[in-house]
């Protein structure tokens, strides 16, 4: 019972270290072809197969802001709906809107990390409806 008590704590702190040590040493895990960008190597997919708009735009967004520049993910879902803003809301996440790809059964959309931070647009600063 003693070591039980002991040993416990231990196995469940390696459990959660074992999960950040895979993901932190992860290998790239395909390649793709893009158009007008030719061949990339995609480090992370995120597959919203039957998902619905909340999850999808919630979980991109925390994978996106905790991202290493450089990174390039994979979205795919196949909901439009659920991936329609995708693509807008990548500036405030310090991403690039690669290209989306269509396929048979679902919609990927490949996006990037950015190295430096993208300026915000004049646009955003002002209310809405004012004009210069």
């Amino acid at each position: 019972m003693l070591l039980n008590g002991i040993f416990r704590p231990i196995g469940l702190v390696w459990v959660g270290m074992r999960h950040r040590l895979i993901r932190a040493n992860r290998v790239k895990l395909k390649q793709v072809d893009l158009p007008r960008l030719g061949t990339l190597w995609v480090d992370d997919t995120l597959s919203f197969i039957g998902d619905n708009c909340l999850r999808t735009n919630l979980l991109t967004k925390l994978v996106l802001e905790k991202a290493v520049a450089g990174a390039v993910f994979e979205i795919s879902s196949d909901n439009l709906s659920a991936i329609e803003t995708i693509p807008f809301m990548l500036p405030n996440c310090n991403c690039e809107h690669l290209a989306n790809v269509h396929e048979p059964t679902c919609i990927k959309i490949y996006v990037r990390k950015c190295e430096t931070q993208i300026p915000p647009s004049e646009s955003e600063h002002r209310p809405h409806g004012w004009q210069k």
